[in-house]
């Protein structure tokens, strides 16, 4: 058997196929450290030996079980002993995702220079993985829901919600507005205790994958719940010059009050609208958002995790951060 055959992706696939007798099976089978015979299953399961054999059989033309020809016991041909190649348990790809993640992220603490902007990257990275496969990419590109405009955004909606789904952050449809998603789920942390550099690398996978489906000229703005950060409503805005964080020129990221009062966590100008100065930006934003004017007057400001003053100068590709005084601070 070829090693193409024996890649994990491909393994879990079949296993998703498997009827209920062949999962069964494949389960019994798990359970025996040396190889089993079909006559021992057989009086495992309490099955006749005839139906074990047709359902080994296919568990091993799928590439699910190995078999070796055992030592000659006796009279008769040489019996033939099986063993699996992939895990019984569905949930084993999830824990195994889990902990993968969660060993990158500890990596990333001890190690980046910016663990939650390295965690962005890598979140980008991934989502540019998962849409450059052919069937990814046809998926995100299918049928459109009838009834929908003819914007980007929108003539996309459904697709990207069932992609985002399969990547396993539970996205639905916002109940009031077309262009709004709401993500239920991170995979790549424990919800009851969630790991906020896990949500960035989810943040950056969903945000390249709007950008795949939609184009550049898409912005993509998150605002995470305040009591559960694992619900996310996503914005897909058209037209505003901006596109998504992580992408552009400037990257600016808001906390708290600052966060309230921009309606987002985070933004980027691209190259061709990125402000000067720390100065020229604050204007800028003051004048989009009101309140934010009252809350900048009273914010510290780093820029590349520098504090800075108004006239710094905000060179390509700089990360703001705009940090308000946080209460109990």
């Amino acid at each position: 058997m070829s090693a193409e055959r024996h890649r994990f992706g491909d393994l879990l696939s079949a296993i998703a196929r498997l009827t209920p007798a062949q999962h069964s099976l494949l389960t019994a089978v798990s359970r025996h450290n040396v190889p089993v015979t079909v006559t021992q299953l057989a009086k495992e399961s309490g099955l006749h030996s005839s139906s074990v054999r047709e359902t080994i059989e296919a568990l091993y033309n799928s590439g699910l079980v190995t078999r070796e020809q055992l030592p000659i016991s006796g009279r008769g041909r040489p019996a033939l002993g099986y063993l699996t190649l992939a895990p019984a348990n569905a949930a084993f790809a999830g824990q195994l995702l889990e902990q993968s993640v969660s060993a990158m992220l500890a990596w990333l603490r001890a190690n980046a220079s910016n663990p939650t902007e390295a965690a962005y990257d890598i979140g980008a990275r991934w989502g540019e993985q998962a849409v450059s496969d052919r069937e990814s990419a046809a998926f995100l590109d299918g049928p459109k829901a009838s009834g929908r405009s003819d914007s980007p955004v929108a003539s996309h909606a459904d697709c990207i919600r069932r992609f985002l789904t399969n990547m396993g952050f539970a996205a639905t449809s916002h109940p009031t507005s077309p262009s709004c998603l709401i993500l239920n789920a991170c995979p790549y942390t424990d919800p009851a205790f969630p790991d906020p550099l896990a949500l960035e690398l989810r943040r950056g996978a969903v945000e390249r994958i709007v950008q795949a489906a939609c184009g550049a000229d898409v912005d993509v703005e998150f605002a995470a719940d305040p009591d559960n950060p694992v619900v996310a409503k996503v914005t897909l805005c058209e037209g505003k010059g901006r596109q998504a964080a992580g992408s552009g020129r400037l990257t600016v990221r808001f906390y708290g009050g600052a966060a309230e009062a921009v309606q987002t966590d985070s933004m980027t100008f691209p190259r061709s609208s990125a402000p000067a100065t720390l100065r020229a930006l604050i204007d800028e934003l003051a004048a989009e958002f009101p309140d934010f004017a009252r809350v900048a007057d009273i914010s510290s400001f780093l820029v590349d995790e520098r504090e800075s003053g108004a006239d710094t100068p905000l060179r390509d590709g700089a990360v703001v951060e705009v940090l308000p005084p946080f209460a109990g601070g």
